[in-house]
């Protein structure tokens, strides 16, 4: 019994073995788990140094753009600081009111050295252009206005001219529309976004130069007028293998946007200001008993010279850059007829003014407008001014029935009829010279005598388009010899403070040489 319970207990002892043998496998199964879970881990270990290498590859690879980007933003802030360097020096002494400002200083305390005659030595008047792109900025962009004062009037133009020559002589069609090009593409640029006084002055009087320069050099037939005049040496450098009237017809453009920007941008935004107080506002000494009589603002006692001011402002701006008589016409004609036409606008309608005592004063304020121009040798452009004196005439004049032959005769030529009954309709007698205003019968009668007559030519308003292109036809400027030396730079004069005229022209001065050298590091001149 013990033996068969011992068998049948080591039986039962072996059958209750198998769970643990199942147990022991189980337990050699997780073993197995074990060895998976270290792989698990190895290949975890193996991605995460993978992705640290490859973040590692990705933060140099940032850190290297950075690098490079810094380095690019180090040229640029380099080059803003030679450029800031650059413009500083060149407003030295302009912008502070203790320095020296070469704009302050007239053309007449400039003092310009002429370069001696060499008879024994002919110049070709040729200049070769290497780089087109390059020459186009210096000459277009670099070159400011307050340097251009310093040298040769028309510099640029005659640049050009003598750069086109030579193309020409090298029979190089590409070359020559190339450069041209590159010029033109940057003069309109500048034409368009400039509002500045001097800038358009200075390519307004140098469009105009080239643009009759090409005329007077030109090898085409049919402009014999402008070759009449030419010396044999002048007609010996005229152009040879190409007809430049293409070129002319788009500088042709560039003068008429040049003189537009000018008008409209600026000076006419400064001169509407101070045409009605300098003409229909401003009273005289001698009309007030030898005081100023000044409005609410302090201003109608120097109104008139503030207008003449300006006047002569324009006038020397347009002359130090070399304009000729017939540009100087064309655009103080057409100032003369906006100070007329704005004038007399304001005059027809505002009955404060069309009285006989007003009447005399703004003669003569007209009249010293008009003895500026004669001074400055425009007198035929006086003119333009005649209706404002005619509208003064007609205030001043006996207003009846008798004298109506006359008010609508030569003493109104000038003025449209419906000027001379809207000054009518507004005109308030003086006291103790007329007792009554004027009744609508006389006004009727008038309007009807002004009917019979033929009507006169209407008075020039605030419109100039296309006026510059009449005055380019008839332009004057054919006897011009192409300078042959270096361009010659300028002096100040020895009135002006030692000290300041010393620091300051030899900052212009650098400026300028800098310029000049970038300008013939890309051009050389030409030796035949």
């Amino acid at each position: 019994m013990v033996g068969v319970k011992g068998r049948s207990g080591s039986s039962v002892g072996s059958r209750e073995m198998d769970p643990a043998e199942k147990y022991y496998q189980m337990t050699v199964v997780d073993i197995d788990d074990d060895d998976d879970d270290e792989e698990e881990e190895n290949g975890l270990k193996k991605y995460s140094e993978t992705s640290t290498e490859d973040s590692i590859r990705s933060i140099h690879g940032q850190l290297n753009h950075l690098v490079l980007e810094n380095l690019s933003l180090n040229e640029k802030i380099l080059r803003a600081s030679e450029e800031l360097t650059e413009t500083r020096g060149q407003l030295r002494g302009y912008t502070g009111g203790l320095g020296f400002s070469l704009d302050n200083t007239s053309d007449s305390e400039i003092i310009r050295l002429e370069t001696l005659s060499k008879e024994s030595c002919e110049h070709s008047a040729l200049l070769e252009v290497f780089n087109v792109p390059e020459f186009a900025r210096v000459l277009v962009c670099d070159l400011k206005p307050r340097l251009a004062r310093l040298i040769t009037k028309c510099f640029p133009a005659y640049c050009l001219l003598v750069a086109f020559r030579y193309h020409d002589h090298a029979r190089d069609e590409a070359s020559l529309t190339g450069l041209f090009n590159t010029v033109h593409i940057m003069l309109k640029d500048t034409l368009t976004n400039s509002r500045d006084l001097d800038v358009l002055s200075l390519w307004l009087v140098n469009t105009w130069r080239l643009f009759n320069l090409l005329r007077q050099y030109s090898g085409e037939a049919g402009g014999e007028e402008w070759h009449a005049q030419n010396t044999e040496r002048q007609n010996a450098q005229r152009m040879q293998a190409f007809d430049v009237e293409p070129i002319r017809r788009q500088l042709k453009s560039r003068v008429d946007d040049a003189y537009q920007a000018l008008m409209k941008h600026a000076i006419e935004p400064v001169l509407n200001n101070k045409i009605v107080p300098g003409i229909l506002q401003h009273e005289s000494d001698w009309m007030n008993g030898g005081g100023k009589k000044e409005s609410k603002e302090g201003k109608d006692g120097k109104a008139l010279d503030d207008l003449i001011d300006l006047l002569n402002f324009i006038h020397a701006k347009l002359s130090v850059y070399g304009a000729d008589p017939v540009l100087l016409g064309t655009v103080f004609g057409q100032i003369s007829a906006w100070i007329c036409a704005l004038a007399l606008n304001h005059l027809m309608f505002r009955k404060e003014l069309c009285n006989f005592e007003k009447a005399i004063q703004i003669k003569h304020n007209v009249t010293e407008v008009q003895s500026w121009l004669h001074s400055k040798g425009l007198g035929e452009h006086r003119a333009e001014l005649e209706p404002l004196v005619q509208a003064s005439h007609l205030l001043q004049s006996k207003k009846d029935e008798a004298n109506i032959d006359t008010l609508c005769g030569e003493m109104t030529s000038k003025l449209k009829p419906r000027q001379v009954v809207a000054i009518l309709q507004h005109y308030a007698p003086s006291d103790g010279f007329e007792e009554r205003c004027l009744d609508a019968d006389f006004l009727v009668k008038v309007q009807k005598k002004l009917n019979e007559r033929n009507e006169p030519d209407p008075v020039r308003f605030a419109d100039h388009d296309g006026h510059v292109l009449e005055a380019v036809r008839q332009s004057s400027v054919r006897l011009l010899g192409i300078p042959t030396g270096i361009p010659r730079p300028a002096l100040l004069s020895a009135s002006q403070p030692s000290i300041e005229v010393t620091v300051d022209y030899d900052c212009y001065i650098f400026i300028l040489l800098r310029i000049l050298t970038k300008l013939f590091t890309c051009a050389r001149p030409v030796c035949l």
